[in-house]
C-alpha cells in the first residue's frame, strides 16, 4: 500500500478512465498545475485506446493509482487466452481491448495496488476502486470508522476521507466533521439515467472539493462503434452502449 505524506496542494481526481485517451487528455490539459494527482482504477475495458491511456499515466509523476475490477478483468481474460478465439457475436470490449495491449500492459496493471493513502492539507485520505464487491456506498459513521480501521487502521484520527470510484456518480458524502467520502465520477461513462456527456472528475485544491465536468471530442470513440457495428462482430448491447455515449442515441437501448 502507498504510504506517501503530501504538503502541498492542487490535487486531481479522477476515475473509470475505461481506455478514453480523449477525455484523459482534455483532463490533463486543463489541470496541467496539479501537483498530484490520483485514479482510483478502471484504466481500461469498454474504450478503445487502452495502450495509450497505460502508456500517459506510466510517462505521469506525482501520481497514486490503484486497479479497477475491469482492469482485473481485461488482466484475467488476457492471461486466459480467451481473447485470441472469439467467435462472431461473443466478442466484446474487453476481448478487443486485450488485442491492443502488451505483457508490459498487463504487468503494470498487475503491479498496481488495491487501496493507497496518503495526506494531503490537513486531510488523510484513503483510495479505493470500490468500497464492496458490489455498488455499496458508506451510509454511516459506523461504516465508515470499520472500514478506515481495517483499511488504514494506523492513521485513523484527524480529518479523514475516502475516495472511490465504481459507481460512476459524482458526488461528495459528509457523514461528520472531518469524515467524508468522494466519487470523482468517470471520465467516460455516465450510467444510462444520466444523459450528460462530458467527463466528470474532481480537484481538491488547499482542502477543498470542486466536483467538475469539460466537454470533449468523442468522435474516436463514435467512429469506431460505427466501423465494429458495419463488420458485425462485437455483441450489440456492447456497441448499443456507445451509440449512447459518444453518440447522440437517446437511450443506452435504442435499436442499431
Amino acid at each position: 500500500m502507498a504510504n506517501e505524506r503530501i504538503l502541498f496542494m492542487k490535487v486531481l481526481v479522477i476515475s473509470d478512465i475505461h481506455a478514453n485517451i480523449r477525455a484523459l487528455d482534455t483532463i490533463l490539459r486543463e489541470e496541467a498545475d496539479y501537483d498530484l494527482l490520483c485514479c482510483a482504477g478502471d484504466f481500461t475495458d469498454y474504450g478503445i485506446s487502452p495502450r495509450e491511456v497505460l502508456e500517459r499515466f506510466r510517462q505521469l509523476k506525482n501520481t497514486v493509482l490503484v486497479y479497477g475490477n475491469h482492469d482485473r478483468h481485461v488482466i484475467n481474460i488476457y492471461e486466459s487466452g480467451e481473447w485470441t478465439n472469439v467467435t462472431d457475436g461473443k466478442y466484446k470490449w474487453v476481448h478487443y481491448n486485450c488485442e491492443r495491449l502488451s505483457e508490459k500492459d498487463i504487468d503494470w496493471m498487475k503491479q498496481l495496488p488495491e487501496k493507497a493513502y496518503f495526506e494531503a492539507d490537513g486531510w488523510k485520505y484513503g483510495i479505493a476502486h470500490q468500497y464492496d464487491n458490489g455498488y455499496g456506498t458508506v451510509e454511516s459513521r459506523y461504516a465508515f470508522d470499520q472500514y478506515w480501521n481495517a483499511s488504514y487502521g494506523a492513521e485513523c484520527d484527524g480529518k479523514r476521507r475516502l475516495i472511490f470510484g465504481h459507481t460512476h456518480r459524482q458526488c461528495i458524502h459528509t457523514l461528520g466533521e472531518g469524515m467524508e467520502w468522494i466519487n470523482p465520477g468517470s471520465i467516460s461513462y455516465r450510467r444510462p439515467d444520466d444523459p450528460d456527456k462530458t467527463a466528470h472528475y474532481a480537484v481538491i485544491l488547499d482542502g477543498k472539493i470542486q466536483l467538475k465536468s469539460i466537454a470533449y471530442d468523442r468522435t474516436l470513440q463514435l467512429a469506431e462503434a460505427k466501423r465494429l457495428l458495419k463488420n458485425d462482430r462485437m455483441m450489440r448491447t456492447e456497441l448499443q452502449d456507445f451509440m449512447f455515449f459518444f453518440g447522440d442515441a437517446k437511450t443506452s437501448r435504442d435499436p442499431l
